[in-house]
Protein backbone atom coordinates (compact mmCIF):
# COMPACT_ATOMS: atom_id res chain seq x y z
CA UNK A 1 0.00 0.00 0.00
CA UNK A 2 1.01 3.64 -1.16
CA UNK A 3 2.30 5.82 1.90
CA UNK A 4 -0.40 8.13 0.28
CA UNK A 5 -3.09 5.79 0.56
CA UNK A 6 -2.33 5.14 4.43
CA UNK A 7 -2.22 8.80 4.87
CA UNK A 8 -6.03 8.60 3.28
CA UNK A 9 -7.09 5.97 5.45
CA UNK A 10 -4.92 7.63 8.46
CA UNK A 11 -6.78 10.93 7.60
CA UNK A 12 -10.51 9.17 7.06
CA UNK A 13 -10.21 7.69 10.16
CA UNK A 14 -9.40 10.65 12.59
CA UNK A 15 -12.19 12.17 10.63
CA UNK A 16 -14.73 9.57 11.62
CA UNK A 17 -13.29 10.05 15.16
CA UNK A 18 -13.82 13.23 15.67
CA UNK A 19 -17.37 12.99 13.94
CA UNK A 20 -18.25 10.23 16.90
CA UNK A 21 -16.62 12.49 19.78
CA UNK A 22 -18.63 15.62 18.34
CA UNK A 23 -22.01 13.06 18.72
CA UNK A 24 -21.20 11.86 21.92
CA UNK A 25 -20.76 14.88 23.80
CA UNK A 26 -21.79 18.46 23.83
CA UNK A 27 -21.49 22.19 25.77
CA UNK A 28 -24.03 20.90 28.48
CA UNK A 29 -23.36 17.11 29.01
CA UNK A 30 -19.93 16.21 28.46
CA UNK A 31 -20.53 12.54 28.59
CA UNK A 32 -23.70 11.15 26.64
CA UNK A 33 -24.04 7.68 26.67
CA UNK A 34 -22.51 5.67 23.44
CA UNK A 35 -24.59 5.92 20.35
CA UNK A 36 -25.83 8.99 21.60
CA UNK A 37 -25.51 12.44 20.56
CA UNK A 38 -26.03 15.84 22.44
CA UNK A 39 -28.09 17.87 20.44
CA UNK A 40 -28.81 21.84 21.46
CA UNK A 41 -32.30 23.52 20.41
CA UNK A 42 -31.98 27.04 20.29
CA UNK A 43 -35.37 29.32 20.56
CA UNK A 44 -34.47 32.27 18.46
CA UNK A 45 -37.67 34.56 18.85
CA UNK A 46 -38.56 33.71 22.24
CA UNK A 47 -39.30 37.57 22.77
CA UNK A 48 -42.29 38.56 21.30
CA UNK A 49 -44.73 42.01 20.91
CA UNK A 50 -47.54 40.10 21.85
CA UNK A 51 -51.56 40.70 22.04
CA UNK A 52 -51.79 38.92 25.40
CA UNK A 53 -55.15 38.25 28.00
CA UNK A 54 -55.33 42.04 29.45
CA UNK A 55 -54.99 42.77 32.59
CA UNK A 56 -57.64 45.49 33.77
CA UNK A 57 -54.96 47.00 35.15
CA UNK A 58 -54.14 48.00 31.32
CA UNK A 59 -55.58 50.78 29.36
CA UNK A 60 -55.89 51.33 25.56
CA UNK A 61 -52.92 54.26 26.11
CA UNK A 62 -50.49 51.50 27.56
CA UNK A 63 -51.49 48.75 24.74
CA UNK A 64 -50.73 51.86 22.39
CA UNK A 65 -47.01 51.85 23.09
CA UNK A 66 -45.05 48.82 21.38
CA UNK A 67 -42.89 46.83 24.30
CA UNK A 68 -41.16 43.65 23.79
CA UNK A 69 -41.35 40.69 26.21
CA UNK A 70 -39.98 37.61 27.13
CA UNK A 71 -42.80 34.43 26.89
CA UNK A 72 -43.49 33.12 30.06
CA UNK A 73 -43.02 29.48 29.47
CA UNK A 74 -40.83 27.51 26.47
CA UNK A 75 -41.66 23.93 26.55
CA UNK A 76 -40.02 21.12 24.26
CA UNK A 77 -40.41 17.28 24.04
CA UNK A 78 -39.35 14.91 21.35
CA UNK A 79 -40.70 11.61 19.31
CA UNK A 80 -39.54 9.19 17.51
CA UNK A 81 -40.97 10.21 13.98
CA UNK A 82 -41.54 6.28 13.18
CA UNK A 83 -42.85 4.84 16.10
CA UNK A 84 -44.66 7.99 17.72
CA UNK A 85 -42.95 7.17 20.72
CA UNK A 86 -42.39 10.18 23.27
CA UNK A 87 -38.16 9.81 23.56
CA UNK A 88 -37.62 13.27 25.53
CA UNK A 89 -39.99 13.76 28.14
CA UNK A 90 -41.53 17.27 28.46
CA UNK A 91 -38.95 20.05 29.64
CA UNK A 92 -40.06 23.32 30.65
CA UNK A 93 -38.60 26.57 31.18
CA UNK A 94 -40.20 29.48 32.92
CA UNK A 95 -39.61 33.50 32.92
CA UNK A 96 -38.12 32.62 36.25
CA UNK A 97 -35.09 30.92 34.61
CA UNK A 98 -34.74 33.63 32.01
CA UNK A 99 -34.25 35.91 35.37
CA UNK A 100 -31.53 33.96 36.07
CA UNK A 101 -29.94 32.93 33.01
CA UNK A 102 -31.35 33.81 29.31
CA UNK A 103 -29.26 31.52 27.42
CA UNK A 104 -29.96 28.77 29.35
CA UNK A 105 -33.81 29.61 29.59
CA UNK A 106 -33.81 29.65 25.79
CA UNK A 107 -31.79 26.31 25.52
CA UNK A 108 -32.81 23.08 25.35
CA UNK A 109 -29.63 20.13 25.37
CA UNK A 110 -30.66 17.02 25.30
CA UNK A 111 -29.37 13.42 24.42
CA UNK A 112 -30.78 11.29 21.29
CA UNK A 113 -29.96 7.81 19.10
CA UNK A 114 -27.89 7.90 16.85
CA UNK A 115 -29.25 7.19 12.99
CA UNK A 116 -32.70 7.87 14.45
CA UNK A 117 -35.96 9.91 13.03
CA UNK A 118 -37.42 12.56 15.15
CA UNK A 119 -40.28 15.17 15.96
CA UNK A 120 -39.30 17.79 18.10
CA UNK A 121 -42.23 19.54 19.52
CA UNK A 122 -41.43 23.68 20.99
CA UNK A 123 -44.49 25.95 22.59
CA UNK A 124 -44.01 29.38 23.91
CA UNK A 125 -47.01 30.42 25.80
CA UNK A 126 -48.18 32.35 28.88
CA UNK A 127 -49.76 32.49 31.93
CA UNK A 128 -49.76 29.90 34.85
CA UNK A 129 -51.74 26.97 33.75
CA UNK A 130 -50.35 23.39 33.24
CA UNK A 131 -49.91 22.77 29.65
CA UNK A 132 -51.08 18.85 29.42
CA UNK A 133 -49.61 17.23 26.27
CA UNK A 134 -51.14 13.69 25.44
CA UNK A 135 -50.02 13.71 22.00
CA UNK A 136 -48.58 16.26 19.43
CA UNK A 137 -52.32 15.67 18.33
CA UNK A 138 -53.78 16.49 21.49
CA UNK A 139 -52.14 19.57 23.95
CA UNK A 140 -54.23 21.44 26.16
CA UNK A 141 -54.17 23.70 29.50
CA UNK A 142 -55.76 23.10 32.72
CA UNK A 143 -59.19 24.57 33.05
CA UNK A 144 -59.82 24.61 29.59
CA UNK A 145 -57.25 27.70 29.87
CA UNK A 146 -56.38 28.99 26.07
CA UNK A 147 -53.13 31.20 26.43
CA UNK A 148 -50.89 33.01 24.16
CA UNK A 149 -49.60 30.15 22.11
CA UNK A 150 -46.38 29.87 20.04
CA UNK A 151 -45.61 26.48 17.89
CA UNK A 152 -42.59 24.40 16.16
CA UNK A 153 -43.00 21.49 15.00
CA UNK A 154 -40.32 19.94 12.93
CA UNK A 155 -38.69 16.66 11.68
CA UNK A 156 -34.94 15.93 11.70
CA UNK A 157 -32.57 12.70 10.96
CA UNK A 158 -30.24 12.21 13.39
CA UNK A 159 -26.94 11.03 11.72
CA UNK A 160 -22.94 11.09 11.41
CA UNK A 161 -23.29 14.56 9.24
CA UNK A 162 -26.02 15.79 11.06
CA UNK A 163 -26.23 20.00 12.68
CA UNK A 164 -26.18 19.31 16.61
CA UNK A 165 -27.00 23.02 16.83
CA UNK A 166 -30.43 23.92 15.84
CA UNK A 167 -32.26 26.91 15.41
CA UNK A 168 -35.91 26.64 16.52
CA UNK A 169 -38.51 29.67 15.11
CA UNK A 170 -42.25 29.90 16.76
CA UNK A 171 -45.13 30.85 15.26
CA UNK A 172 -48.66 31.84 16.84
CA UNK A 173 -51.22 29.80 16.67
CA UNK A 174 -54.67 31.17 18.31
CA UNK A 175 -57.23 34.08 17.59
CA UNK A 176 -57.65 36.97 19.83
CA UNK A 177 -61.22 38.83 20.57
CA UNK A 178 -60.64 41.61 22.06
CA UNK A 179 -63.59 43.85 23.38
CA UNK A 180 -62.16 47.80 24.89
CA UNK A 181 -64.94 49.21 27.66
CA UNK A 182 -65.26 52.87 26.79
CA UNK A 183 -66.96 54.01 29.81
CA UNK A 184 -65.99 53.30 33.56
CA UNK A 185 -65.25 49.92 34.67
CA UNK A 186 -68.35 50.36 37.52
CA UNK A 187 -67.96 48.87 40.75
CA UNK A 188 -70.07 45.90 41.24
CA UNK A 189 -68.26 44.23 38.17
CA UNK A 190 -66.13 41.09 39.30
CA UNK A 191 -65.22 39.62 35.49
CA UNK A 192 -66.00 39.67 31.98
CA UNK A 193 -67.29 36.89 30.39
CA UNK A 194 -66.48 35.47 26.49
CA UNK A 195 -68.59 32.71 24.89
CA UNK A 196 -68.52 31.16 21.25
CA UNK A 197 -69.49 27.79 20.39
CA UNK A 198 -66.47 27.71 17.73
CA UNK A 199 -63.00 27.05 17.73
CA UNK A 200 -61.45 24.63 20.70
CA UNK A 201 -59.48 24.21 23.61
CA UNK A 202 -57.15 21.67 22.64
CA UNK A 203 -54.62 22.27 19.77
CA UNK A 204 -52.96 19.61 17.24
CA UNK A 205 -49.78 20.40 17.03
CA UNK A 206 -49.25 18.75 13.30
CA UNK A 207 -51.81 21.26 11.82
CA UNK A 208 -51.45 24.37 14.45
CA UNK A 209 -55.73 23.99 14.86
CA UNK A 210 -57.88 23.10 17.18
CA UNK A 211 -58.51 18.99 17.30
CA UNK A 212 -62.24 19.97 17.24
CA UNK A 213 -64.55 22.57 17.34
CA UNK A 214 -66.21 22.51 21.20
CA UNK A 215 -66.76 26.22 21.78
CA UNK A 216 -65.04 27.91 24.69
CA UNK A 217 -66.29 30.00 27.75
CA UNK A 218 -64.00 31.82 29.51
CA UNK A 219 -63.37 34.59 32.68
CA UNK A 220 -61.47 37.36 32.53
CA UNK A 221 -61.44 38.59 36.43
CA UNK A 222 -61.08 42.04 37.11
CA UNK A 223 -59.32 43.21 39.99
CA UNK A 224 -61.09 45.80 42.27
CA UNK A 225 -58.14 48.46 42.14
CA UNK A 226 -59.72 48.74 37.98
CA UNK A 227 -63.26 50.24 38.89
CA UNK A 228 -63.70 53.40 37.65
CA UNK A 229 -60.88 53.46 34.80
CA UNK A 230 -61.93 54.03 31.64
CA UNK A 231 -60.93 52.00 28.38
CA UNK A 232 -60.09 48.91 29.85
CA UNK A 233 -59.60 45.97 27.14
CA UNK A 234 -60.54 42.64 27.82
CA UNK A 235 -59.16 39.62 24.85
CA UNK A 236 -59.69 35.89 24.61
CA UNK A 237 -57.64 33.50 22.35
CA UNK A 238 -59.27 30.70 20.70
CA UNK A 239 -58.05 27.69 18.66
CA UNK A 240 -59.56 27.64 15.59
CA UNK A 241 -60.42 24.38 13.23
CA UNK A 242 -58.71 26.63 9.73
CA UNK A 243 -57.25 29.07 9.56
CA UNK A 244 -59.81 31.92 9.26
CA UNK A 245 -63.61 31.83 10.59
CA UNK A 246 -66.19 33.73 11.50
CA UNK A 247 -68.24 33.37 14.40
CA UNK A 248 -70.74 34.66 16.94
CA UNK A 249 -69.52 35.61 20.37
CA UNK A 250 -71.38 36.70 24.02
CA UNK A 251 -69.48 39.10 25.79
CA UNK A 252 -70.94 39.05 29.49
CA UNK A 253 -70.31 41.14 32.31
CA UNK A 254 -70.64 39.08 35.42
CA UNK A 255 -71.42 40.74 38.92
CA UNK A 256 -71.38 39.33 42.24
CA UNK A 257 -72.97 36.02 42.77
CA UNK A 258 -71.85 35.03 39.18
CA UNK A 259 -75.16 37.76 38.10
CA UNK A 260 -75.00 38.71 34.58
CA UNK A 261 -74.78 42.45 34.75
CA UNK A 262 -74.88 43.29 30.97
CA UNK A 263 -74.21 41.53 27.82
CA UNK A 264 -73.28 42.17 24.14
CA UNK A 265 -74.04 39.75 21.46
CA UNK A 266 -71.70 39.53 18.33
CA UNK A 267 -72.82 38.32 14.95
CA UNK A 268 -70.27 37.41 12.19
CA UNK A 269 -66.98 38.28 14.22
CA UNK A 270 -63.54 37.24 11.73
CA UNK A 271 -61.08 35.02 13.24
CA UNK A 272 -58.07 34.30 12.06
CA UNK A 273 -54.95 32.96 13.47
CA UNK A 274 -52.38 35.13 14.24
CA UNK A 275 -54.91 37.87 13.79
CA UNK A 276 -56.46 40.35 16.78
CA UNK A 277 -59.99 41.16 16.38
CA UNK A 278 -60.99 44.05 18.30
CA UNK A 279 -64.14 46.17 19.09
CA UNK A 280 -64.70 49.45 20.85
CA UNK A 281 -67.78 50.78 22.62
CA UNK A 282 -70.10 50.57 25.32
CA UNK A 283 -70.32 47.50 27.41
CA UNK A 284 -72.03 48.36 30.91
CA UNK A 285 -74.83 50.53 29.17
CA UNK A 286 -77.86 50.17 27.37
CA UNK A 287 -79.17 46.74 28.30
CA UNK A 288 -78.74 43.32 25.92
CA UNK A 289 -76.88 45.03 22.71
CA UNK A 290 -76.41 43.10 19.68
CA UNK A 291 -73.81 43.94 17.16
CA UNK A 292 -73.03 42.92 13.66
CA UNK A 293 -70.09 44.19 11.45
CA UNK A 294 -72.69 46.04 9.37
CA UNK A 295 -73.98 48.50 12.42
CA UNK A 296 -70.52 48.39 14.02
CA UNK A 297 -67.70 47.69 12.21
CA UNK A 298 -64.59 45.46 13.58
CA UNK A 299 -61.11 46.02 13.89
CA UNK A 300 -58.45 43.45 12.79
CA UNK A 301 -54.95 43.61 13.47
CA UNK A 302 -52.54 41.06 11.68
CA UNK A 303 -49.02 40.24 13.06
CA UNK A 304 -46.95 40.51 9.78
CA UNK A 305 -43.77 39.97 11.69
CA UNK A 306 -43.36 39.45 15.95
CA UNK A 307 -41.19 41.97 16.43
CA UNK A 308 -42.30 44.98 14.48
CA UNK A 309 -45.95 44.86 14.52
CA UNK A 310 -47.48 43.18 17.92
CA UNK A 311 -48.83 45.24 20.78
CA UNK A 312 -48.07 43.88 24.20
CA UNK A 313 -51.12 43.64 26.68
CA UNK A 314 -49.96 42.89 30.73
CA UNK A 315 -52.17 40.61 32.26
CA UNK A 316 -53.92 39.25 34.81
CA UNK A 317 -56.46 35.65 36.33
CA UNK A 318 -57.58 34.90 32.62
CA UNK A 319 -54.30 36.19 30.84
CA UNK A 320 -51.44 35.12 30.96
CA UNK A 321 -49.35 37.52 33.66
CA UNK A 322 -45.72 36.71 33.13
Amino acid sequence: MSCRNVNSLYLILISSLLMLSACQSGPDDAAAPDGQCTVTFSVTNYRQMNFDDISASQTTRAMSSYEIATLAHLLLTVYDAESGKQVVAPVQHDHADYQKNPTAYLQFTVSLPLGGHYRVLVLGFNGSKTCNIVSPKHISWADDYVPNTFLSYDEFTLDDNSELQHEVTLRRVVSAFRVTAEEAIPAELKAMRFSTDAGGVVLDATTGFATESTGRTSDITVPADNIGEQNLAFTSFLFLPKAEITTDYTVQAIGEGNAVLNEIHFAGVPLRINYLTEWTGKVFEGGSVDVTPGQTGFGIKWDFNYADTIRLVAETTESDAF
